[in-house]
C-alpha cells in the first residue's frame, strides 16, 4: 500500500490510526493487515523515521489498541460512557510503551529513554487518545462521518464550519455523487 493511501485527515494521530480500518459502517477495509503494512503506516504517519519491523506481537497489540480507541471515540461521539476496558488498554499502552526521561549519569543531563521505535509509536498514540477523550473542549469537537459506509470519527476544527465528512476528497464525494445520482434517477 502507498503512503498516499494511508488517510491522515482525522484531526488526530489516535484517529487516524482508527482510520486505518476504512468503510466501517459497510465492507470494512484493513489498511494494515501485517506487520509490515503496520510499519508503512507508523511512517507516513511520522511516527518513526525509517521503515521498522513489527513483529506479529507488536501487530497484534497495535490492533488491540486501535480497536479500544475507536470503540471509546464512538462511544464519546453517541454521548455514551466508553467501556472500562478499552480505557484501561489506552491508559496501559501510554504507561508501558511512552519515553521516559532520565537523567544521563555522565553529563547529569535529562535524556530521554527511548523504548522499541514500535512501542514508542504506540506509546505516542495512546497519549493522543488521552489527551483527545480527556480534554472536555477537545472531546466537544468529535464528530462521526456523515457517509453512513463510513463509519469514521474525526475532529471538526474548532471555530470552523461544521464538518460533515471525515474528508470531502472520499467522503464528501462519494456522498454528493450518490445524492446526484438519486436525483437523476428519480427526474427522469
Amino acid at each position: 500500500m502507498a503512503h498516499n493511501d494511508f488517510p491522515l485527515h482525522h484531526g488526530s494521530i489516535a484517529l487516524s490510526f482508527v482510520g486505518t480500518i476504512g468503510d466501517r459502517g459497510s465492507e470494512p477495509l484493513e489498511r494494515i493487515a501485517s506487520p509490515r503494512a503496520f510499519a508503512e503506516w507508523l511512517r507516513a504517519a511520522g511516527l518513526v523515521d525509517h521503515l521498522a519491523s513489527p513483529s506479529a506481537k507488536s501487530h497484534t497489540d497495535a490492533l488491540a489498541l486501535r480497536e479500544s480507541i475507536g470503540r471509546t471515540a464512538r462511544a464519546l461521539v453517541a454521548n455514551r460512557r466508553p467501556p472500562r476496558i478499552d480505557i484501561a488498554t489506552i491508559n496501559d499502552a501510554a504507561r508501558k510503551w511512552a519515553s521516559r526521561p532520565l537523567l544521563d549519569p555522565k553529563s547529569l543531563r535529562i535524556v530521554e529513554r527511548q523504548a522499541d521505535p514500535i512501542k514508542a509509536a504506540l506509546g505516542r498514540i495512546a497519549a493522543d487518545a488521552i489527551d483527545l477523550f480527556g480534554n472536555a473542549e477537545r472531546r466537544a469537537l468529535l464528530r462521526s462521518c456523515a457517509l453512513e459506509a463510513c463509519g469514521s470519527v474525526f475532529l471538526t476544527p474548532a471555530g470552523r464550519r461544521e464538518r460533515r465528512w471525515c474528508s470531502m476528497e472520499r467522503c464528501g464525494n462519494r456522498a454528493k455523487v450518490a445524492a446526484f445520482r438519486a436525483r437523476a434517477a428519480s427526474n427522469p
